[in-house]
């Protein structure tokens, strides 16, 4: 049976309510890494910050296949596609917050801006293309 308009629309805000929870938890485990590792211990940037996303990556992977998006799809297929965007992501992150922090932006300031980015595209990839 096919949804609705309002079906689709309610299941998006519900779905969008969800990653932006599992997120939220992501965000918290990953930046209290990063600051950890970084501020506290003074592990190179890189390092700290590649450390962190792996560790808070696997948790968003678990919690978004099975409980935001209850995907149904190859898991296999699911896990390439999601391990793609990370390394894209994990890149672009990485790279970013070492230029910033080289012309003296505050490195957990430019790590909440990276991750307000890939905050952003995730949604729409996670739902159209690798949860699908």
């Amino acid at each position: 049976m096919n949804e609705t308009p309002q079906q689709t629309s309610k299941k998006t805000l519900w779905e969008a309510i969800k990653y932006l929870m599992v997120g939220g938890s992501s965000a918290i485990i990953e930046l209290g890494l990063f600051q950890l590792l970084s501020a506290a211990f003074g592990v190179d940037l890189r390092i700290a910050n590649v450390t962190a996303v792996v560790i808070a990556t696997v948790f968003n992977f678990l919690v978004n296949r099975n409980v935001t998006f209850k995907s149904t799809s190859n898991p296999a297929r699911s896990l390439a596609l999601y391990l793609v965007l990370f390394a894209a992501n994990t890149t672009f992150s990485t790279v970013t917050i070492d230029l910033l922090a080289g012309v003296g932006v505050y490195p957990l300031l430019a790590k909440v801006g990276t991750m307000a980015c890939i905050v952003l595209w995730n949604f729409v990839l996670y739902k159209k293309v690798i949860f699908k």
